[in-house]
């Protein structure tokens, strides 16, 4: 029988890839339970690169720029006058 595995893949921001892979049996039990350990790798793997990152003090490409657009969204309902809803003409 051919082996059977659920894999995840995380893309850096440098292009480089990293693959995940978890080994289960032919079964839903042992898929969800290589599922749930999948999570507990990639959660794991994604604390610590945030962790390194945090420590070296980087901030993702783009991130005020991301920043920058969520305030102006936040700010265009504010600076707009609520109007009542147009009244309907009965025909």
């Amino acid at each position: 029988m051919a082996d059977v595995a659920v894999l995840a893949e995380l893309k850096f921001r440098d292009g480089q890839r990293q693959k995940i892979c978890v080994q289960i049996e032919n079964n839903l039990s042992s898929l969800i339970r290589g599922v749930n350990e999948l999570n507990a790798n990639v959660a794991q793997l994604l604390s610590e690169l945030v962790e390194r990152e945090k420590s070296r003090g980087d901030r993702a490409v783009g991130e005020e720029e991301e920043e920058d657009s969520e305030d102006e969204e936040t700010e265009d309902p504010l600076n707009s006058e609520l109007q009542p809803p147009a009244k309907r003409s009965k025909t």
